[in-house]
């Protein structure tokens, strides 16, 4: 994968051999309302071998050439001279093709789940915790993209405060918390983003969402959501992939009401990306496109975490908020929370430069989850960018869906054996397991498979991915 550049919560990635260099400070403009907001963007300088380019008209050095002495001749002897090879001429060089386009791949999972059954699987001794079985089967799809994305739908809080039970005595809801090792599976395999906006980013109150952000950003992740002050949360998270500059917004429309009275209201605005007020979109949504696109992204996905825990196709208010995002500037939508797949679409709208056309996939399920079947079953997406070389404008050439299914294995000291695999149409194709697919997982993955394409839908022409890369 090929990140050379990322701003994305105070984080700024570049190749290791080469020292950033910082632009000066450049105010961003905000919709209508707010202040501006000074915007610091760094960037990769030169390296040293680089030779600067030459000014308007100017010429390479040149030596004078060497006189070589010219021998004696006589009158008599005149000095002959061969003329040229008819038709010959001085040779000339073959013309440079012009640059063909740049492409850039992003794949993206549903809700990252880690409830209690799925930590008890993992535990291998005291306060150890190893995810990798749950999630080796995507290690190779993780890595075929140039930039993978999901949605941690769980606080990082630390041991101390008592990892996920099976629901909270008091007020009978889950509170999710993850052992940090879970991180670990997650980059080993490929993963490069991490959104934390969502209604869960409270469950162990200000604290637990503050040490998220730090421990998300510590493993290495690009992380964006939610965020550790006022100052963080000015900063766009952008990705430089193969050239082009990929913006990532992530906002929800509601945090769970049990532990929402754990922060104010006034350090809530600040610390989560908020959706919705009201019927329409929240002014933080509107300024992160703002600022992310005014800082240079040229593609801006934005991370939902909206609609409604149901069979129900997308709500009308869902779509409602999905116009206004398109209107807003956002490119491209990728939905969460419903913990069930739910339909996709191409949606146009009249933007001021004229009309756009963006894909929303309005829920990708969860993508590990111990529920029933239809909770346990998600969507794998793919989306190819291309930046034509003509005009610099990126466009989205190509969005692939794969289903996915948490499956129950079994194994040793009672376990479930949780494991989340790729419903290829070949069920084995399927890589990364322990031992191979049984007979009745094969038939799973053909359900899940069915089921998918069911809820999602043929009206988005979404290509069907059935191998890595393919």
């Amino acid at each position: 994968m090929a990140l050379w550049l990322l701003a994305c919560g105070g984080q700024t990635v570049a190749p290791a051999s080469e020292a950033p260099e910082t632009i000066a400070p450049t105010a961003v403009p905000l919709p209508t309302g707010e202040e501006e907001v000074v915007l610091q963007v760094t960037t990769t300088p030169q390296s040293p071998a680089a030779t600067a380019p030459l000014a308007q008209g100017s010429q390479e050095p040149t030596s004078a050439p060497t006189e070589e002495p010219t021998p004696a001749t006589t009158p008599s002897s005149p000095v002959e001279t061969e003329p040229p090879a008819q038709g010959s001429q001085e040779p000339t060089e073959e013309p440079t093709a012009a640059p063909g386009p740049v492409r850039a791949t992003i794949g993206a999972v549903g809700d990252i789940m880690v409830p209690s059954y799925i930590i008890d699987d993992a535990k291998t001794g005291a306060g150890e915790y190893d995810f990798s079985a749950l999630f080796a089967p995507f290690a190779e799809l993780f890595q075929s993209v140039d930039l993978m994305c999901g949605n941690l739908e769980t606080p990082l809080a630390g041991a101390e405060t008592g990892y996920t039970q099976k629901k909270d005595a008091k007020s009978n809801a889950f509170l999710f918390n993850a052992p940090d090792s879970v991180l670990d599976t997650l980059k080993a395999y490929g993963v490069d983003v991490l959104t934390t906006a969502n209604n869960h980013c409270l469950d162990r109150g200000a604290a637990g969402l503050y040490r998220t952000v730090e421990t998300v950003r510590a493993k290495g992740f690009y992380q964006t959501g939610t965020f550790l002050n006022a100052e963080d949360r000015q900063k766009p998270c952008i990705v430089e992939v193969n050239g082009i500059r990929i913006g990532i917004v992530a906002s929800t429309k509601k945090v769970n009401s049990v532990t929402s009275g754990s922060m104010e209201e006034t350090e809530r605005q600040t610390a989560i990306g908020y959706l919705q007020k009201g019927e329409g979109l929240a002014d933080d949504v509107i300024g992160d496109i703002a600022r992310t696109k005014s800082a240079g992204a040229e593609f801006v996905i934005v991370f939902a975490h909206w609609d409604f825990e149901n069979d129900k196709p997308a709500d009308s208010r869902t779509k409602a908020l999905a116009k206004q995002l398109f209107l807003a500037g956002a490119d491209c939508i990728i939905g969460s929370h419903p913990h069930r797949v739910k339909g996709a679409e191409y949606m146009t709208v009249q933007r001021q430069d004229g009309p756009y056309t963006g894909l929303v996939l309005y829920s990708l399920g969860n993508f590990s989850a111990n529920n029933d079947f239809e909770k346990m079953v998600g969507l794998f997406v793919e989306l190819t960018l291309e930046k034509a070389p003509e005009t610099g404008r990126v466009t989205l050439v190509d969005a692939a869906v794969l289903p996915t299914i948490t499956i129950r294995r079994g194994g040793d000291n009672k376990k479930q054996g949780f494991t989340v695999v790729p419903a290829y149409a070949d069920p084995d194709a399927v890589t990364g397991l322990s031992s191979p697919l049984t007979k009745s997982e094969k038939e799973l993955l053909s359900r899940a498979r069915e089921h998918a394409w069911k809820r999602v839908g043929t009206a988005a022409g979404l290509r069907a991915l059935d191998a890595p890369g393919n």
